[in-house]
């Protein structure tokens, strides 16, 4: 398998919405703006997402996604990480994040959970918060 990742441009919209609708994960809300996140290909195919959003302060991070075919390959990993990067690179360094699945898998990567009343106004204020994930969703933060 030859996996290659970039980040995101403006073509490859349709492509990461595919991708994200095809594993449940909200679209609607995706930022004009993809330079946050990181792609996964391989060849031609989008196998792989992760991307912080700026907001406000702080970043959310969102679209967190592997296909089925490419999960236990080390892709969501390296798709995280270099979203992280790329926050600090951007002066982010407190992460926020809203899952219904995941949870335990970022709890491994340094974040901590967190009241839904205690997220500041600006990632409260979010499409994601407000009503894409359920209020039964869990919040977490990480600082970087």
């Amino acid at each position: 398998m030859n996996i290659t990742y970039r980040q995101a441009l403006p073509e490859h919209r349709a492509a990461l919405e595919s991708l994200l609708k095809s594993l449940s994960l909200p679209v609607e809300d995706l930022p004009d703006d993809l330079s946050g996140f990181t792609l996964a290909f391989e060849d031609a195919m989008l196998v792989g997402s992760a991307g912080v959003e700026p907001v406000g302060q702080a970043g959310l991070l969102r679209s967190v996604a592997v296909a089925a075919s490419h999960r236990s390959l080390g892709v969501a990993a390296h798709v995280f990480q270099s979203a992280i990067e790329n926050a600090l690179k951007k002066g982010i360094h407190d992460i926020w994040l809203i899952t219904n699945t995941a949870d335990q898998y970022f709890k491994r990567h340094g974040f901590e959970y967190i009241d839904r009343e205690n997220a500041p106004h600006d990632i409260a204020g979010t499409a994601q918060f407000k009503g894409l994930c359920p209020s039964s969703a869990v919040v977490m933060r990480r600082i970087l």
